[in-house]
């Protein structure tokens, strides 16, 4: 963990500036004092606790935007005090246990009247927009500090900023990972999505099973749509059912295969054309069908249903 100790607005300033991004003091009391923990999780994702006494403005100019460019965005969790952060045309009121995002590749304004205490979470720009579609337009809102994720972010935060030194550099990796998890859970709830989106790798996997088995007869869910219903990256979906052993357009024929399969044996459904069942499954073409069927079943459908089912 490194600890940072400033005595004075000119020593803060140069604090924060080597902690986060390039930034610049425009307003401090003549007492201030700040201290900033931070704990390195992987490369450009990084928590910091950050007490301070005294008021102060922070800023992030335009200039600095354009000469120390940074690819990140930073979320603050006020824990106490009074805070705002300014982004655009947008103000976030932070109120105790809430918080809020913003872009450090465009400028912002950090508005502290009172002694503050906040974890910050940064975050490299992939990071979070392979697991958020729409991070752009959450920067600059509160996020509720009532809100259930957001409860569990807060206490996550806390918890991983005070144990980091704890931690050898594989855990601190893993669980800056479940950070960004999580804060991607919270922030869709700004996006008006978050009753969609469990936290955890695990539980958004399930979530986007459970999406292909509802949806198997629609023709139009390919792993574009998947992705883009729980607001996260086509890549990132990618790699959340690479580590099941698959990929998400697999999973999707996978699945439609073992309804078909079940389609065929089911004699209430022996009305039904082979070809049709297809169809309705998403097969538009029933010689790819066939083929698909016989690599995962080693018989065609004609034979499955027919009783058939020696070895082709």
């Amino acid at each position: 963990m490194n600890v940072r100790v400033a005595d004075g607005a000119d020593e803060w300033a140069q604090v924060i500036s080597e902690s986060f991004v390039p930034l610049s003091l425009a307003a401090a009391c003549e007492t201030f004092q700040g201290t900033a923990r931070q704990s390195i999780l992987q490369p450009g994702l990084t928590v910091t606790e950050v007490r301070t006494r005294g008021p102060s403005i922070v800023t992030r100019t335009l200039r600095l935007t354009r000469t120390e460019p940074r690819d990140a965005y930073i979320f603050s969790l006020h824990l106490d005090g009074a805070g705002a952060v300014v982004q655009g045309e947008r103000e976030a009121p932070m109120a105790h246990g809430g918080g809020a995002l913003y872009d450090a590749a465009r400028p912002y304004r950090l508005v502290f009247p009172t002694d503050t205490w906040e974890i910050v979470l940064q975050v490299p720009h992939r990071q979070l927009r392979e697991r958020i579609t729409r991070a752009e337009e959450i920067c600059g809102r509160a996020l509720p500090a009532e809100h259930p994720a957001t409860r569990v972010l807060a206490v996550f935060l806390r918890e991983l900023s005070s144990v980091s030194t704890q931690l050898d550099a594989a855990q601190r990796a893993e669980l800056g990972g479940a950070a960004v998890d999580l804060l991607a859970t919270a922030l869709r709830t700004l996006a008006g999505d978050g009753h969609e989106a469990p936290a955890g790798r695990q539980a958004l996997l399930a979530a986007m099973r459970a999406f292909v088995g509802e949806n198997l007869t629609d023709p139009r869910l390919t792993p574009e749509v998947l992705a883009r219903r729980h607001g996260i990256s086509v890549r990132y979906a990618g790699e959340l059912f690479a580590e099941a052993g698959t990929s998400p357009a697999a999973y999707i024929r996978s699945e439609r295969l073992r309804a078909a399969h079940r389609a065929l044996t089911d004699p209430q459904q022996s009305h039904r054309t082979i070809a049709g069942i297809a169809s309705t499954l998403g097969f538009t073409d029933r010689t790819t069908f066939t083929r698909a069927f016989a690599r995962r079943y080693a018989v065609t459908p004609t034979q499955l249903r027919t009783g058939r089912t020696d070895s082709l």
